[in-house]
């Protein structure tokens, strides 16, 4: 396959063409595949063993080493250095431990009757399309949710902005963090989440102005109900209304909660295929060391999984639910989609009573912002050579 992908690549042709005839080639793969038209000998997967079978310590993800552990217990020998021929059948769901677990010898898969089926979807995501991303990186006019959607792909987990998209997003000149709508800064932002301690179950607060969605009938988690005395619990047999010592308790607690992920300091591979995480940085700088730890094997770059903008952002969107001057001002602005006139008085008049309360919350997130590097810049240590000429 890569080779035909090559071709169309180095052909000369105009590059429209060479990304349709890739996306024709990669929909015809995808269903050829899909209808059992490819030879199952055609999915075989070769690894060499780095080291005896029993040796490995997370064996449990490794399909080749499965394999070998199979073999030894049908009393065949195998050795380190030995060279494993195995097929992914059935249908592991994405996971790794799945994927190992159902790894078959070759020769079991061509057996007559064997009923063994290759897993389609586990070859698609892992063995086909992180090639063909990184042979289509360099042209224009694909992406990687474009070559999903073409193998049959569910493209949802593509479309989410992966650690290279940060990691590249930082050496570009934006717009202004402050000129950028806040639905737009804050949609990756997490909701407060509360707990009622009457019902003992989870709710949500996500700010005086907010409006579900207009195709969102039942939401996944309740939103809190605002009332004259603070948020109360959304369940119609509880309402239990929430202190102002509680709410603020468990809003820093999901502040601390915040804080802790980032100085936890995950690093995440950008390669599908890899999807090494680790806390370890590597010597050979942002390079992926693979998935066996040895620097070979991947060529994908390690990013923040939680970055210090992202850190910033969440918590100014938790100080942002209980500002209540910028929630009116918005209130106050004319054609404020969703909302009707009666509505926004009502909401009026609920912020003003809670004002109090909410500045006792907003000021505890305050706190942690004014801890925090990433909103100011040090002038003296940008100009401070200037004054010492």
């Amino acid at each position: 396959m890569s080779s035909e992908l090559l071709n169309f690549l180095l052909s000369g042709e105009d590059p429209e063409k060479v990304v349709s005839q890739i996306h024709d080639h990669l929909r015809a793969l995808g269903e050829r595949m899909r209808n059992n038209s490819i030879l199952a000998f055609k999915y075989t997967i070769y690894t060499q063993l780095g080291k005896a079978p029993k040796e490995y310590p997370n064996a449990n993800s490794m399909p080749s080493v499965q394999v070998a552990l199979k073999l030894l217990a049908k009393g065949k020998a195998v050795k380190a250095k030995d060279v494993m021929a195995f097929v992914i059948c059935g249908s592991a769901s994405g996971s790794a431990e799945k994927a190992a677990a159902n790894a078959h010898p070759l020769d079991e898969v061509l057996a007559k009757d064997s009923g063994l089926v290759p897993d389609v979807d586990y070859y698609l995501h892992k063995q086909i399309l992180p090639p063909v991303e990184r042979l289509c990186a360099p042209i224009g006019g694909t992406n990687v949710a474009l070559l999903a959607e073409c193998l049959g792909l569910d493209t949802s987990k593509y479309r989410v902005s992966g650690s290279s998209k940060v990691a590249e997003q930082g050496n570009e000149i934006t717009t202004l963090e402050s000129q950028i709508p806040e639905h737009i800064r804050f949609r990756d932002c997490e909701a407060l989440g509360l707990l009622c301690l009457g019902c003992k179950k989870h709710f949500e607060y996500r700010g005086l102005n907010y409006t579900p969605p207009a195709d969102e009938e039942v939401p996944i988690v309740p939103v809190a109900v605002l009332t004259n005395d603070g948020l109360a619990c959304p369940r119609a047999e509880c309402r239990k209304k929430m202190s102002t010592l509680t709410l603020s308790t468990q809003l820093e607690s999901q502040v601390r909660r915040h804080t802790s992920r980032y100085y936890s300091a995950h690093l995440v591979c950008d390669d599908a295929a890899c999807g090494n995480r680790t806390r370890q940085m590597s010597v050979y700088g942002r390079r992926c060391v693979g998935p066996k730890g040895l620097a070979y094997g991947c060529s994908g770059r390690m990013a923040f999984e939680y970055s210090e903008k992202a850190l910033y952002n969440q918590l100014l969107y938790l100080q942002a639910l209980f500002d209540v001057e910028k929630s009116l001002e918005k209130m106050g602005k004319p054609g404020l989609a969703g909302v009707k006139t009666e509505q926004s008085e009502k909401w009026k008049v609920l912020a003003g009573m809670n004002r109090e309360r909410f500045a006792v919350c907003g000021d505890v997130v305050k706190g942690y912002l004014d801890k925090s590097g990433w909103g100011w810049v040090s002038m003296e240590g940008l100009f401070g050579f200037a004054r010492k000429a």
